[in-house]
């Protein structure tokens, strides 16, 4: 797939992007630890020119709640969560929580006439 088409998978049918809010976490020794507050691209498979891995997605950060921790994907220019502040960031999708479900449709779900 080239460039363009992945850019394009950015947008569900609609033509808007496909976000919604979102808790993001980092390993704190044992536990994870709640960090900040954001917006996962769910659909995105780019991030500034490189591909994301499968179990990477991409998000902003939108509320930082510890300034001083490591992001958990850090960059030449980012790593530490207030320099993340209204940044585009790679984040391991295990460590991200999502504020709002996701609707899925099971086939039991859906009636045949």
């Amino acid at each position: 797939m080239n460039n363009i088409n992945k850019s394009l998978t950015l947008t569900g049918r609609s033509g808007k992007r496909r976000t919604h809010p979102c808790q993001l976490y980092i390993w704190d020794g044992t536990k994870k630890t709640l960090v900040a507050h954001g917006k996962v691209f769910e659909a995105a498979t780019v991030l500034h020119g490189m591909e994301l891995s499968e179990d990477e997605v991409k998000v902003t950060v939108e509320e930082v709640l510890m300034p001083f921790a490591l992001v958990p994907v850090p960059t030449d220019e980012v790593y530490t969560m207030a320099q993340a502040f209204q940044c585009f960031l790679a984040w391991p999708r295990d460590l991200v929580v999502s504020d709002s479900p996701v609707q899925t449709f099971k086939p039991t779900n859906i009636l045949h006439f």
